[in-house]
């Protein structure tokens, strides 16, 4: 992949997930404005040559993926197919190559899966264990927001480099900062954990412990739009403390896709990761 293709890998990546909520019956989300989602792109091209590729039929991209290595663990930021051209081994082939370009010496490696039955095959069979996950959505209220959240920004760059070392095992690199350029807002309670969020709702979050997260999620709530509908994901079985704040500001839980991890990634709570990187 180069930085050339970010624009037709956004459409591609458009078109198949328009696919995939009709074939689950779910109503269609808005599109993804377009400036965000190339920064996500070029960022991963830029600091992962290796682990971007393409597939290309008569001159046309019909599958993309992105895969990122981060002090080790290696993580799957995307893989796309368009639906003409799915079942035909591309998927498939995609997936062999970001994963050849962890070169099997990663510590350790996470998906993020919707619920595609044949996504949720692929990676079970490359030896990631599932972790069935919740989502959360509505719109949130929270009456009695925690006073020591605030808003963050780059000064608190290091914090985040010590958290996601504690809860994944590596730091984030770049692409907080990344996720800041393309209009994100980060939330910190100083020394103990920090969030990521933008219009569609909680992206990331990590703390050093349970009651911080709790805090960090109801204040990055409290701090969104008002009457705004916004969503929590990737809530699995460790993350029990995100049950009971979202359910506090009157979210509602639905069955999502899955978390897949292999090798060593940290406790890996309490932490909510972000689909593009993880």
């Amino acid at each position: 992949m180069r930085l050339g293709d970010a624009v037709a890998v956004h459409a591609l990546s458009l078109v198949t997930f328009v696919d995939l909520e009709r074939r689950f019956h779910h109503p269609p989300s808005p599109p993804p404005p377009l400036e965000p989602a190339l920064i996500r792109i070029r960022q991963l091209i830029t600091t992962d040559p290796g682990g971007a590729w393409i597939a290309e039929e008569g001159g046309e991209v019909v599958g993309a993926a992105l895969a990122l290595d981060r002090e080790g663990v290696w993580g799957l930021s995307l893989l796309v197919v368009s639906p003409a051209a799915q079942s035909q081994g591309v998927g498939r082939r995609l997936l062999e190559r970001t994963l050849e370009y962890a070169g099997g010496g990663e510590r350790g490696a996470i998906i993020l899966a919707s619920p595609d039955h044949r996504a949720l095959r692929a990676y079970a069979r490359a030896g990631f264990t599932a972790h069935p996950c919740f989502d959360a959505s509505g719109v949130p209220t929270v009456t009695d927001p925690p006073a020591a959240v605030r808003e963050g920004g780059r000064d608190d760059l290091p914090l985040t480099e010590t958290v996601s070392r504690a809860v994944r095992g590596a730091s984030h690199g770049s692409d907080i900062e990344a996720m800041l350029r393309a209009g994100a807002r980060m939330f910190v309670l100083p020394e103990r954990g920090y969030s990521i969020t933008t219009s569609s709702g909680v992206k990331l979050l990590a703390a050093l412990d349970e009651e911080a997260a709790r805090d960090l999620l109801l204040g990055t709530l409290a701090a969104g739009p008002e009457g705004q509908e916004t969503n929590v994901e990737w809530i699995t079985s460790s993350q029990q403390w995100a049950i009971e704040p979202a359910l506090d500001a009157g979210l509602k839980l639905q069955l999502g896709g899955g978390v897949f991890l292999r090798g060593d990634v940290g406790p890996f709570r309490p932490y909510l990761p972000n689909g593009a990187y993880l």
